[in-house]
């Protein structure tokens, strides 16, 4: 159960951008690991779902949460961004993902994605809110949170690929601590690679079985899995800690014997791993 709480200020345009494009690279993850999604988009302003909860189902998936993080978020919205107040917000009793809802699913993680290029405003230290998200789902280890914001502790400079156009990011002071105290990922605003960031958000968002490879250097492209001596093309390759990833319902079981063959860059022999 997956909530992006987006700053729809006025400087977000480029950001909010720049997260649509890359929906594909996000999705395909889930997609590829066959995860029982659900998906929902609020803004640090609105503690209400932008559109429909995004599921399997959607007709369209990727290009329903481009829409939603994109357009229906918008850049009018308070400069006063309150993201985690607003996370807090949506899933108290009678809300969108709160409990009784048919979003909070009680034997699913509750994934909370925070995007911003300035810090939370919520006027609540942010202890108390994973206070509630403890409590909301009994065990903190079934919350994780991560953030796409300003890196710690200074901020950063964003420049645009195109016209070179700069913008300063602020460090995003309250997503960050959450972030660390959930030992989720955060991510820079003002990094380049989107794709990759969005990769790696998705595959930091699910339980997975992870099967560390020895070299590094890893060759993606030529990464080759068989479980049981028979081919397997249900994981995905996680370049932040070099491992292959099985969603943790579909992947190998115990006593399987699975087998990752891959290239490294300048070497021209194929590395084998058990």
């Amino acid at each position: 159960d997956i909530i992006f709480v987006i700053d729809n200020s006025g400087s977000m345009f480029p950001y909010q951008t720049a997260v649509a494009n890359n929906m594909s690279v996000f999705m395909n993850v889930f997609i590829t690991l066959g995860v029982d999604y659900q998906i929902g988009v609020i803004t640090t302003d609105k503690s209400y779902f932008l559109g429909t909860v995004i599921t399997p189902s959607t007709t369209d998936p990727v290009g329903e949460l481009a829409y939603q993080i994109g357009s229906a978020a918008g850049i009018y919205g308070s400069g006063m961004e309150k993201g985690l107040k607003m996370s807090y917000d949506v899933t108290q009793p009678n809300a969108d993902a709160g409990p009784g809802s048919t979003f909070l699913r009680s034997d699913a993680m509750l994934v909370l994605v925070y995007i911003s290029d300035e810090p939370d405003f919520s006027g609540t230290n942010w202890t108390d809110y994973a206070n509630y998200f403890n409590l909301l789902k009994g065990d903190p280890s079934m919350v994780i949170a991560h953030a796409v914001a300003g890196d710690y502790p200074s901020g950063c400079q964003w420049v645009d690929p195109n016209t070179g156009y700069t913008r300063y990011a602020q460090y995003g002071a309250g997503y960050y601590d959450i972030v660390q105290y959930y030992g989720g990922i955060y991510y820079s605003i003002c990094a380049t690679d989107w794709g990759q960031q969005m990769q790696s958000l998705a595959q930091n968002s699910v339980p997975v079985l992870d099967y560390p490879l020895e070299n590094s250097g890893v060759i993606e492209e030529s990464i080759s899995v068989t479980v049981e001596g028979q081919p397997n093309s249900d994981w995905t390759y996680n370049s932040d800690n070099n491992s292959i990833s099985f969603n943790a319902s579909l992947g190998p079981t115990e006593g399987e014997e699975i087998e990752i063959t891959y290239a490294i860059y300048g070497c021209q022999e194929e590395d084998t791993a058990h």
